[in-house]
């Protein structure tokens, strides 16, 4: 049997002050788990003038309006639709996206299989740095792949000399190209995206590089990679490098493309993922930890997948309308839609609504397919789908008999004011 010198209210106050210390370090290490895989409340927000599709998130119920932690982003579908934006124009530092338009400029002026010698200035550039040697030789697909994939600034140096012959004629090709993509708060004073005051970009127009970088087969294929070996043309050992943004292999449809981050820009990501036949950018600048751009990025993927999906509108062949056939008594033909349409909708820009144009009549012959008019479907005043409507079936002109008792019916109408055939037998010859 233990005896405690100091009495039964010592080990009784022993106990209880033991119990409430395990659970206060419980409660905390709980609530630093939330924060953790949910993010603090305190940051999670939506702003009055954040917009959803073509109205302003004060408009809407909150429960339609993503909430995210960021200084500025874009989310939009791959033809450019703006799903969502917040300060979408306002001029930011942009890190190392800027090696997206680095990335553009250098596919578009160099051959894959050239051969780069690495400057020292190359290899001593600070900061984010893929290891490339000076004297060692790679080719441009390979400093591609370190600039993409580990967001090399050496490698970006290296490739800017090759192809502009130093950083600021290379400067001036990337600009030349953003003028060209029509990106008005863009300017790029390097090829790396390290801080000058010159050196800046907005949302929106990340948005739209990063949709024309993904049209170029090599720049899509790299982004995609979760690692890649790099080694020199001139010998050496190959090094493995890592894909430094996380979606890529853990995300559903990741396809890109670019992860950035000085102290001007805070952390940043422009991300990319297709499912089925969506494909979405979300564009996140100006968080305050490295791992709240990747949450943010995929909340805002998640939120664009479930309002933004492929509908289909109408197939080949749906009957619409019928038109009159002028040459005969009370003849039709049948109008169908041309050809079956799905599109991307937007469900938060409300109900479709079908509108349908047709010719008040046609002239015999009529053969199958002849266009008689369109119907649109619009959403939102936004005409989002048009599809010719055709003739279903041919109609033949009618003979010479036929005419001739067409005629007399006719007369017999006008005379009588009678829609009907008076008695006299109809014929409608198809």
């Amino acid at each position: 049997m233990s005896y405690d010198a100091h009495g039964p209210f010592i080990v009784t106050y022993r106990v209880f002050a033991t119990q409430t210390k395990s659970l206060l370090t419980c409660a905390f290490l709980a609530a630093a788990l939330t924060i953790g895989l949910v993010g603090s409340p305190a940051f999670a927000r939506t702003f009055d003038d954040d917009t959803v599709g073509d109205v302003t998130a004060a408009e809407l119920p909150k429960s339609d309006v993503p909430d995210t932690e960021m200084a500025a982003g874009v989310l939009c579908a791959s033809d450019g639709r703006l799903l969502w934006t917040r300060s979408p124009r306002e001029k930011r530092a942009m890190a190392s996206t800027t090696k997206i338009m680095t990335a553009i400029v250098v596919l578009e002026n160099a051959k894959l299989d050239d051969v780069v010698k690495v400057s020292k200035e190359a290899a001593s550039t600070s900061e984010s740095a893929a290891e490339i040697q000076a004297g060692k030789r790679y080719t441009v697909e390979t400093l591609l792949e370190a600039l993409l994939v580990k967001s090399g600034n050496d490698a970006a140096v290296a490739l800017a000399e090759h192809v502009g012959g130093s950083k600021t004629e290379f400067a001036a090709k990337m600009n030349d190209k953003a003028k060209e993509l029509g990106l008005e708060n863009t300017f790029y004073a390097n090829p790396h995206g390290l801080d000058e005051s010159s050196h800046y970009t907005c949302a929106e127009d990340l948005a739209t590089v990063a949709r024309y970088a993904m049209k170029l087969e090599t720049f899509r294929r790299i982004v995609g990679l979760e690692s890649v070996k790099i080694r020199p043309e001139n010998g050496g050992s190959a090094r493995t490098l890592e894909n430094s943004n996380d979606l890529i292999g853990s995300f559903e449809g990741a396809t890109g493309i670019k992860t950035g981050w000085t102290n001007d820009a805070g952390y940043c990501l422009v991300a990319s993922a297709k499912r089925g036949e969506i494909e979405l950018f979300a564009v996140v600048l100006g968080t305050e930890t490295e791992s709240v751009r990747f949450r943010e990025a995929k909340k805002l993927l998640e939120w664009g997948f479930s309002n933004y999906r492929q509908e289909e509108l109408t197939v080949t062949g749906a009957r619409v309308a019928e038109v009159r056939v002028s040459d005969y008594l009370d003849v039709a033909v049948a109008a169908a839609v041309a050809e079956t349409v799905t599109v991307p909708v937007f469900g938060l820009d409300g109900g479709i609504e079908s509108r349908l144009t047709l010719v008040d009549s046609v002239r015999a012959p009529v053969s199958k397919g002849d266009q008689l008019g369109t119907l649109n479907f619009i959403q939102g005043g936004r005409l989002v789908a048009q599809v010719p409507v055709v003739a279903a079936e041919e109609v033949e002109a009618p003979g010479m008999l036929e005419k001739a008792w067409i005629w007399v019916v006719r007369g017999w109408r006008r005379m009588t004011g009678d829609i009907g055939l008076g008695g006299i037998p109809e014929v409608a010859i198809q």
